[in-house]
């Protein structure tokens, strides 16, 4: 579909479908399936290849280890805990404050932020202030939920490029406001369209309805790369319309090539102007850092001081002194250069992925499955070839997800999570597992094994409903109204 016809059919006028229901409903049906499948499942591979129990690989854990140095300041941290023998910073009010502690802070604006300060030739940056910094323990989706609340009203709507984390309806939805979905460019790079996206915030300015927009940029479930020039036209977009802008910069430390929106100075009539002003980043050290339960902390900055106090009143839940420890020890004690090893990794496994699709098409002799967007991060975002889908009897990509787990024991993430109708689905093809903490790389080649039988078979007569009719289970509520 051209751009043109996107904007010609206007699929914003018509109410969204709840991102929230959909991801209830998704998560309702992978415990009914799992528990139809039994304790140890069977699943065929090719070349009469049996194979036992199910591959999550919809989990968003990346499986890596923390680097060296933290984990041995990470030792020492919980050994002083254990003894009671903190160093004497420790009793500091201002850098372990209970509500804000400055040194969490500060590691934040210098190394969760860094990327702002330097994102790429040609484009000057923001050097983030540790006072333009909120934190808060454990999770970064709490101040997601905070940031989302300021903008809340009754009738309002969110606006989102297509795409975005497999929960966040969740998040968002909670607080009465509607979520539309913008289509990024129709074809496999999953871009921001600019066009687009000035066309949607138009019609909901219009109304006078919106109240924000919501990007995931480092992309998930889809990582797609942009120049600088492609991230001005994006800029300029949310600049003129004035709306505050959530940047969920989560997968920031996993891919190499990423601008931060909010980094960008765009050149107006009435002088430059930063989106530094205009957008709150949000991330973490839970992906890049691979810290862990207690380890772990949310971070937000923007040049926006009224929005930042506004976040920060409504993050009431304090501190424990023990997590802005622990912490801390994760995110000062981990080097660039873990980063740089991890990133290694993460291509060399997503060019595995590739590898094995190519395989695929090559021997079924058809393009039955394609790769979205660029190769970085740790998902695999494709989609199916619509002849074999409409031959399995597959309309949307909620039964999508459901086949590949009834039919071949492959957990993923539908599309339709995520604000995409297109009809595919999303890999963790860096850690996939059939345990938690038993992730393994080398499950990919049987992950894409299953795959394969799975599509031979479909070619062969199965469909849809003959799987769930061996495996005993009912159709979608959704697919027995069509």
């Amino acid at each position: 579909m051209t751009r043109q016809a996107v904007i010609d059919r206007l699929p914003w006028r018509n109410p969204a479908p709840s991102l929230a229901a959909r991801t209830n409903r998704s998560e309702e049906r992978k415990r009914d399936v799992r528990r139809q499948l039994g304790a140890h499942p069977q699943f065929a591979g090719t070349g009469n290849r049996m194979y036992s129990d199910v591959i999550d690989a919809y989990h968003g854990e990346t499986g890596l280890p923390l680097a060296e140095s933290a984990v041995a300041a990470l030792d020492l941290a919980w050994r002083e805990l254990l003894h009671t023998q903190p160093p004497d910073e420790y009793a500091d009010g201002t850098l372990y404050h209970k509500r804000q502690p400055l040194i969490l802070r500060e590691l934040a604006a210098h190394k969760l932020f860094g990327r702002l300060s330097e994102p790429v030739d040609g484009v000057p940056g923001v050097r983030v202030s540790p006072d333009e910094v909120i934190v808060c323990a454990y999770s970064s989706t709490m101040l997601l939920e905070e940031a989302v609340a300021t903008l809340a009203r009754p009738g309002g709507v969110i606006v989102y490029p297509e795409g975005l984390y497999k929960s966040s309806g969740i998040h968002v939805e909670k607080y009465g406001l509607r979520m539309q979905a913008c289509p990024v460019a129709p074809d496999d790079s999953f871009k921001i369209d600019p066009e687009l996206l000035a066309s949607c915030l138009d019609y909901f300015a219009g109304r006078g309805e919106l109240c924000g927009v919501l990007l995931t940029l480092p992309g998930n479930p889809v990582f797609t790369e942009y120049s600088a020039e492609e991230m001005l036209e994006i800029g300029r977009v949310l600049l003129a319309h004035g709306v505050p802008v959530i940047c969920d910069m989560a997968f920031d430390c996993l891919v190499a090539p990423h601008i931060p929106i909010a980094a960008l100075e765009i050149p107006t009539a009435d002088g430059v102007r930063r989106l530094y002003d205009q957008v709150l980043t949000i991330t973490g050290n839970s992906k890049g850092y691979n810290a862990f339960g207690p380890c772990k902390l949310g971070a937000a900055c923007s040049g926006n001081a009224a929005w930042l106090a506004e976040i920060r009143e409504r993050l009431t839940i304090s501190f424990q002194r023990e997590s802005t420890h622990l912490a801390r020890a994760i995110v000062e004690h981990t080097p660039a250069e873990y980063f740089a090893v991890n990133r290694t990794s993460m291509l060399e496994q997503l060019d595995r992925a590739h590898s094995r699709i190519a395989a695929i098409n090559g021997r079924v002799g058809a393009k039955v499955i394609r790769a979205l967007g660029s190769r970085q991060g740790m998902f695999l975002t494709v989609v199916f070839d619509d002849a074999v889908l409409d031959r399995a009897g597959v309309a949307t990509s909620a039964e999508l997800e459901d086949l590949l787990l009834a039919g071949a024991g492959i957990d993923s993430v539908a599309l339709d999570r995520t604000g995409s109708e297109r009809l595919g689905v999303r890999f963790n093809v860096l850690a996939p597992r059939k345990a938690p903490g038993r992730e393994s790389a080398e499950l990919v080649d049987e992950l894409f094994d299953r795959l394969e039988q799975l599509i031979r078979e479909i070619r062969a007569g199965l469909t849809y409903p003959k799987v769930l009719a061996e495996r005993g289970l009912p159709v979608l509520e959704h697919a027995a109204a069509r």
